[in-house]
């Protein structure tokens, strides 16, 4: 069971909590009371713990790694090396057509002969 616990809350620390009292507890932040603030401090601490547990199921390198692949100029090096990180346009090269120098030399030879 909770114990009560007198706690000194920094400033800043207190402004925070504030202003997470309407969407909390659907009440104004300047009328919010003591226990609100231990209310406040609960909500938060455990959506905290939820978003961390959801962060640890998605793969943040991946998609960061996607998300600077459509930065033009790309100068950042990535967390991780992936080779297989998506990219805007894959550039493959076109195979070498040699019909002009094929031509050209059909040309010498004919001048050769």
């Amino acid at each position: 069971m909770a114990e009560n616990k007198r706690v000194r809350l920094e400033p800043h620390i207190e402004e925070y909590l504030k202003s997470h009292a309407q969407r909390v507890l659907d009440k104004p932040g300047n009328a919010t009371t003591s226990a609100d603030l231990t209310t406040l401090t609960n909500a938060l601490l455990y959506e905290h713990k939820l978003a961390q547990s959801m962060a640890k199921q998605i793969p943040f390198a991946k998609l960061f790694g996607w998300l600077m692949s459509w930065v033009p100029g790309n100068r950042i090096v990535g967390l991780t090396q992936q080779a297989d990180s998506p990219t805007l346009k894959t550039y493959i090269p076109e195979p070498d057509n040699f019909e002009f120098d094929a031509d050209l030399g059909d040309l010498f030879e004919e001048e050769a002969a």
